[in-house]
């Protein structure tokens, strides 16, 4: 046999297994990237509703139109999502959300009324021209709302939570102390914004209508003036 017969044979000990595993990189550790695919998956779920529900419509969409365009198992779905209309709520939640964050930073540093509004205006319209089916996605859930059923209360919960996040960034514009009429105001601009550009949408297209940006904001900033003096006169 070569070697030294009288040599100590080393021989690992738990310690040192545990050393040994202890130093393998933090991004290598199984429940990361198992994580990172959860969310890659529940992302790749939203997408693919959010333009199914803008194409197909919220009503005929179904999960397994959603499952099959995004190529994963409908068991897949249910862990991340227990039915389309919980997908559409949170949908519903993050659009709505990045509508704010963009009218947030539109309106850094501006105090004066008018000009407060015309910023908010102005980021709505930018935010649904660079997400056309967000646009009509809200357009449908709008009459969605209307029915009484538990899907529809739990969507007006969010989107009156909206309306009220609204009426505080609009609240300089009214008077600070005047919340009825601000959230009077941030249902108006929420009314007005979508619903027109929804119809230029429909019937001209979302190329024409952003060529045309200028003058659609234009025109609801003459009509949402109008509807802000006069809050402000009736206080």
């Amino acid at each position: 046999m070569g070697g030294d017969a009288g040599s100590p044979q080393i021989v690992p000990t738990v310690a040192t297994r545990r050393v040994r595993v202890s130093k393998l990189p933090a991004a290598e550790a199984p429940g990361s990237r198992v994580a990172r695919r959860k969310e890659t998956t529940k992302r790749r779920l939203l997408e693919v509703a959010r333009q199914l529900f803008s194409e197909k419509g919220i009503y005929w969409a179904t999960v397994e139109d959603i499952t099959e365009m995004a190529d994963i198992g409908k068991g897949t779905f249910y862990k991340h999502f227990d039915s389309k209309e919980t997908i559409l709520r949170v949908l519903l939640e993050e659009g709505l959300g990045d509508v704010l964050a963009e009218t947030e930073r539109a309106i850094l540093g501006i105090s004066s009324g008018p000009k407060l509004l015309s910023a908010v205006i102005g980021a709505r319209v930018d935010y649904f021209l660079g997400h056309p089916d967000s646009l009509l996605m809200f357009h449908q859930i709008r009459g969605l709302m209307q029915l009484q059923v538990e899907a529809a209360k739990e969507l007006r919960s969010v989107y009156d939570a909206h309306l009220r996040r609204l009426a505080q960034l609009l609240r300089p514009a009214v008077g600070d102390g005047d919340s009825n009429k601000a959230r009077d105001v941030a249902t108006a601009v929420a009314a007005y914004t979508s619903g027109l550009l929804t119809y230029h949408l429909l019937f001209e297209g979302i190329e024409r209508i952003t060529r045309r940006r200028e003058s659609i904001v234009q025109a609801l900033d003459q009509s949402l003036q109008v509807f802000l003096k006069s809050a402000i006169r009736s206080r």
